[in-house]
């Protein structure tokens, strides 16, 4: 239930022991942990070699937060797409498909099954710090219809697309980075912008989706979505009929980061799947702790870790360990600059 960010460009003792030792569920990748391509997959395929002989552990989530434009770990050779408001101002559905496919291909290339993207937020706030060109359009129905084609794209490729930030982002005017950002907009606001897209998604498929660290008073006016069980189980569960994986964000942001220790009863109680920590593994150490501690003592009820477990293995019987399946990277990758070309023909300041 926790993907963890690590150290190095290769496979070394302490990542060795969060996954052999500790059962780490996934990790991400950063420029830290990213020299080339053939570097890349090395890495992934000895960090899925940790398990591949046990037939009862599923593959690891190897994820990355991919979208195109200024939020892109893996630096070239890996195409330099734009940012996804180019697709909205294109507003072609088979540009949006073919973005997706060309992303999630490059990535399984290398052994990344995992993507967090699309960018599911209305960019309803010129304001907004955080999210800018990262959404695909201030259009719900459109921001709806090409994020549908980004995912079915990433599934064909064979990566899991994650969308976020539920139930949207686009609105803030602080950067939950920083900050606990609040939306003040009433319950039918949100639900004829924020979450158009995210319905949308869902009926169309989409397996992950990721929380947002942002108050949003008309549903719960204490927690942030990723403790809110208001919001996740009475809105995602419920009212969207959502029955897949749900991650945190980040987990070290300043907007929740304040609440580590009791992170995992709050979570687990609000309907959160996996806990996301980018950064710091002495963190994930204390979140770890606290969640077993917490299943011990009953603070955190095992039925919702058992819910947890069966929707993780569910989306994981999915991966496919690396190996030669055809995906050749160089052979890629003159097609796909041609699509980042096609792409920036239509970006807008």
């Amino acid at each position: 239930m926790i993907v963890s960010g690590f150290e190095g460009t290769s496979l070394n003792a302490r990542t060795e022991e969060l996954i052999v030792e500790q059962g780490i569920g996934g990790l991400i990748l950063f420029e830290r942990n990213y020299k080339n391509p053939d570097q890349l997959r090395r890495l992934i395929t000895d960090l899925q070699s940790l398990i591949a002989n046990n037939a009862t552990i599923p593959p690891l989530f190897i994820s990355v937060d991919q979208e195109g434009g200024r939020v892109a770990r893996l630096g070239e050779p890996f195409t330099q797409f734009p940012p996804m408001s180019c697709l909205g101002q294109a507003n072609s559905d088979d540009l949006a498909y073919r973005f997706g496919l060309a992303m999630g291909r490059e990535m399984r290339a290398v052994g990344v099954n995992m993507d967090y993207a699309p960018v599911l937020d209305v960019h309803s706030n010129p304001d907004n710090p955080i999210i800018g060109h990262r959404a695909l359009n201030s259009d719900p129905g459109k921001v709806a219809r090409l994020g549908a084609e980004v995912i079915r794209g990433f599934y064909d490729a064979g990566v899991i697309p994650v969308g976020k930030h539920f139930p949207g982002h686009g609105d803030t005017s602080q950067d939950s980075h920083l900050t606990l950002p609040r939306i003040e907009r009433t319950r039918e606001s949100l639900e004829q912008t924020e979450l158009i897209p995210f319905a949308h998604a869902i009926g169309h498929g989409l397996e992950v989706i990721m929380t947002a660290h942002v108050v949003y008073p008309a549903w719960d006016a204490e927690r942030p979505a990723t403790f809110s069980r208001s919001i996740i189980n009475d809105v995602l569960r419920n009212s969207l009929h959502f029955d897949g994986l749900i991650m945190s964000d980040d987990l070290e942001m300043q907007a929740i980061e304040d609440k580590l220790e009791s992170i995992p009863e709050l979570g687990t109680r609000a309907g959160i799947d996996v806990f996301l920590i980018c950064h710091d593994l002495e963190k994930v150490n204390a979140l770890q702790d606290s969640m077993i501690h917490g299943i011990e003592s009953g603070k955190i009820p095992r039925a919702n870790i058992e819910q947890s477990l069966a929707r993780i293995f569910k989306v994981k019987k999915k991966l496919k360990v690396p190996r030669d399946d055809g995906l050749n990277f160089e052979n890629i990758l003159e097609e796909n600059q041609n699509l980042a070309r096609e792409m920036r023909a239509f970006f807008k300041e």
